[in-house]
């Protein structure tokens, strides 16, 4: 008889503590809504391009900044090394630029699909 209701008081304890846990997670996301950088603006979709733009114009002048301190460090170089340093430095411009095209693009798509559900 004791062993019965021993089960039973330990069964009643794990659905408390599985129901106290369920209540807990279910407010909470497991990632922010911040991780792109851009915060998600639940229907707001112009709002949120704004945020997407914004981001990219601040780091497209944080990599215009770091492209002309490469080339200044370029030019400090010897005439051979200068032509190697210089062409290195503008093809990780470029597709430094490219990238951040298209981290831009990408934002602005999610701003069109928020609120919507997922199916996949």
């Amino acid at each position: 008889m004791n062993n019965v209701l021993n089960r039973r008081r330990l069964a009643a304890g794990v659905v408390a503590i599985l129901a106290i846990g369920f209540v807990a997670l279910s407010g909470c996301t497991m990632v922010g809504d911040k991780l792109t950088g851009v915060a998600l603006s639940r229907g707001n979709p112009a709002g949120c391009i704004q945020e997407c733009n914004g981001s990219f114009k601040e780091k497209f002048k944080e990599e215009q900044r770091t492209h002309l301190e490469n080339v200044e460090n370029c030019m400090e170089l010897s005439s051979s090394d200068k032509d190697a340093c210089l062409t290195t430095e503008r093809a990780r411009h470029s597709s430094a630029m490219q990238s951040l095209t298209e981290q831009k693009n990408d934002c602005i798509t999610g701003c069109h699909h928020q609120g919507r559900g997922s199916a996949g």
